[in-house]
């Protein structure tokens, strides 16, 4: 939360002193819709470059770039097809999109040798609302008294940090409970390789 709070001030920050035509470059993002307007395949794309370049900052395997670009195209996907098309709004969807995803990455990390982390976090990163969070320091940033301008900036800071509470319980459910799962699983075959040895008469009792 820190990291991304400096980097969401820093970029207000700049955009606050850039001018193009004499209009501020904040005034143009703060036009920026919510709602998508391109197709599915091209948020995909954006969404799959987005989750590699994070993936290279966590220094992640080569082999595995494209299973974590499947992963955010996965996440990106869901969430914009809960939030528009089923019309449960950002916070749902945004938890679906990484719930998704790590319900697929508990069966994946099997296949690929590697912890869920690796998989699951730069795949939900994408999904980070960084135009939320810019919008609500440009507000605190610009603040001249005028009615509704805190609320508008709380608002907004209320709504990314939800989200992005979202994103980190969807990324952590299903891993707990896989984990339970797989306790129970390795308990019992235990239980069973023992009570066969005993069967056999090749185990000894201490």
């Amino acid at each position: 939360m820190m990291m991304v709070g400096g980097m969401a001030f820093g970029i207000a920050f700049a955009m606050r002193l850039l001018v193009m035509n004499d209009v501020t470059i904040d005034q143009k993002f703060s036009e920026l819709s919510m709602v998508p307007h391109d197709t599915y395949w091209v948020y995909a794309v954006a969404a799959a470059i987005a989750a590699m370049g994070f993936a290279t900052i966590f220094n992640v395997q080569k082999r595995l770039l494209w299973v974590v670009a499947a992963g955010g195209v996965i996440a990106v996907c869901t969430r914009n097809f809960v939030n528009f098309e089923l019309g449960y709004g950002p916070v749902i969807g945004s938890f679906m999109g990484s719930f998704v995803v790590s319900l697929i990455a508990v069966k994946a990390v099997h296949w690929f040798h590697v912890p869920n982390h690796v998989l699951t976090i730069p795949s939900v990163i994408p999904m980070v609302p960084g135009v939320l969070m810019y919008r609500s320091l440009l507000a605190l940033i610009n603040m001249r008294g005028v009615v509704g301008e805190v609320t508008l900036a709380f608002s907004n800071g209320i709504n990314s940090a939800l989200i992005i509470f979202c994103i980190a319980l969807g990324v952590a459910v299903p891993n707990i409970f896989a984990r339970r799962y797989i306790a129970k699983d390795r308990q019992r075959f235990l239980t069973q390789m023992l009570a066969e040895r005993r069967a056999r008469g090749k185990f000894i009792e201490w």
